[in-house]
């Protein structure tokens, strides 16, 4: 703690200076450690590599064009790592993650932790209630959610609203944020270059001791998040296609977390969450932008060096079985008619998988895919339709996307045919070489644009080394897509996308007694 102290005294005399020009030990700052590694390959940027004992990963490219610098930390933790029961436990703690640290967002921590302490006893006793359903004692739940608000309130008086990330702000800190995935949680900002230690700081604090002070408060904010996606037309065709496709894997359950699930979530769940995935051995830190590579692993030596590794839990789940034949679901809601169609795919790792990648895009690349020629503008039958080679993730086998709405008088059917005639159309004759070339040069396109753009480096770095094994992975997939040719995607496509393999949610309005009652979704 008085480690953690010191270092926090720093920051208003990090406001002044800059990063110094010697490492402590004399050395030279550009001097890079043993154990750093240089990407030397003209193909692909030179970013340096460099792993903590405690198994942190470092990806640093120092690009001196602006003097700002942009982080991204990456864990290999998503909705699929939720317990059974937990759903959106990734989500949850994401939030949490922003409310300080036992230095931060706390005017005096021993005093207010009784309170927090005392607060997770509330809150699991008004869990344990609840959980009973018709049995529950009404009264008992009022008073314990009075009992609850009480202490919540006592609490406050010791911490500090929001310190963390207005400290941030104070430093300059933009695009100060985060998400989580299905496969993953990430960390972002950008801060100037001259700030970097200061964000050393900061940022190892927030991940070693973490306070999830406000929990309670907090869930019902993402609960009320949840409420909101329930009345989202495309929220809820993706959730009912998840929770249709997947029949074991746990693919099938939506980031933000079922109801009933996040309803008897606790901080204490949050906290073993956090202890069994939050290890600096599960992480990716990427920093991109005007600094010294040798200064940044200094530092992340200095504040990173402290934090625990930690033996990860198995990560592989129950695999998909194989579908055998069509699902279809219709969800009466008041939006105008739609539907997504999903094909399990063989997963990213998949020999097939660029040929995948290469069909998604012949369908629905821009103005020049197949949809948009001739189902939005030639028969006029969409107002849009889309494809996504793997969602909901790619860490496991997922599926290959179609979202079509079709355009008025036209009929959710109709338009299901059109796109099946598109699809079997592919099957019979490949794709020209002229449709390939154009995805490839617009692949190409995309990668110079992402290099211009700090974060996008850092977030597309860390991600891929993290998830992907490999942060080359968009230099090596563009490679593997140059290899397919137009007969693989035909037969891609006819592995693929088949009737056997396939699940469609649509969308339709109700009954006008149905609708008078309200928005909704009702499954036929």
């Amino acid at each position: 703690m008085e480690d953690i102290m010191k270092s926090m005294a720093l920051i208003p005399l990090l406001l002044l200076c800059c990063a110094p020009l010697y490492a402590a030990d004399g050395k030279p700052a550009d001097e890079l450690p043993p154990g750093a590694a240089r990407e030397t390959d003209a193909k692909y940027p030179p970013v340096i590599s460099y792993t903590l004992k405690n198994g942190l990963k470092l990806l640093i490219l120092e690009k001196k064009f602006v003097p700002t610098v942009s982080f991204s930390m990456t864990f290999k933790v998503g909705n699929v790592d939720c317990p059974s029961g937990k759903t959106g436990l990734a989500h949850v703690f994401e939030h949490m993650a922003f409310k300080g640290t036992k230095v931060m967002n706390t005017k005096d921590y021993p005093k207010e932790k009784a309170l927090l302490d005392q607060i997770e006893t509330a809150g699991k006793n008004l869990i344990a209630e609840e959980s009973l359903g018709a049995k529950a004692d009404p009264q008992k739940v009022k008073d314990l959610k009075q009992k609850l608000s009480d202490l919540e309130k006592a609490a406050d008086a010791y911490s500090v609203n929001a310190e963390f990330v207005s400290t941030l702000e104070k430093l300059g800190a933009n695009g100060l944020n985060a998400y989580t995935s299905v496969d993953e949680t990430v960390y972002h900002m950008s801060m100037p270059a001259d700030r970097l230690e200061a964000w050393m700081i900061l940022e190892s604090d927030r991940f070693k001791n973490p306070v999830l002070r406000e929990f309670y408060k907090e869930r019902s904010v993402i609960m009320e998040e949840r409420r909101m996606g329930e009345a989202n037309p495309g929220n809820v065709l993706f959730e009912n296609l998840s929770a249709t496709a997947f029949s074991a894997h746990p693919y099938m359950n939506p980031i933000v977390g079922w109801m009933d699930d996040l309803k008897k979530l606790s901080r204490t769940d949050a906290e073993e969450f956090y202890a069994t995935y939050y290890v600096p051995n599960n992480a990716t830190l990427a920093v991109v932008g005007d600094v010294k590579p040798a200064e940044v692993i200094r530092l992340a030596e200095k504040y990173f060096a402290g934090w625990q590794s930690k033996p990860l839990p198995s990560m592989s789940y129950t695999a998909e079985p194989e579908q055998k034949s069509e699902k279809r679901v219709n969800v009466f809601f008041n939006a105008k008619p739609s539907f997504y169609m999903g094909f399990h795919n063989p997963g990213d790792d998949h020999a097939d998988a660029p040929a995948l990648i290469m069909l998604s895009e012949v369908l629905s690349n821009g103005k020049t895919g197949r949809f948009y020629r001739n189902l939005v503008e030639g028969k006029q039958l969409a107002l849009g339709a889309g494809t996504h080679h793997a969602l909901p993730g790619n860490r496991y086998p997922s599926l290959f996307l179609v979202a079509g709405t079709p355009k008025a008088p036209h009929t959710n059917e109709e338009l299901e045919a059109g796109i099946w005639e598109e699809i079997e159309a592919v099957k019979k004759a490949p794709p020209t070489p002229w449709e390939l070339e154009k995805i490839l040069n617009n692949y190409e396109v995309e990668m110079i644009r992402g290099l211009e753009s700090n974060m996008d480096l850092a977030k597309g770095l860390a991600s891929n080394d993290r998830i992907k094994g490999d942060w080359k992975y968009n230099w090596r997939l563009l490679e593997d897509l140059k290899k397919v040719k137009p007969e693989d995607v035909s037969a891609a496509a006819a592995k693929y996308l088949k009737r056997s393999n396939y699940t469609i949610i649509t969308m339709t309005q109700p009954a006008p007694e149905t609708a008078a009652a309200g928005k909704g979704a009702d499954k036929k």
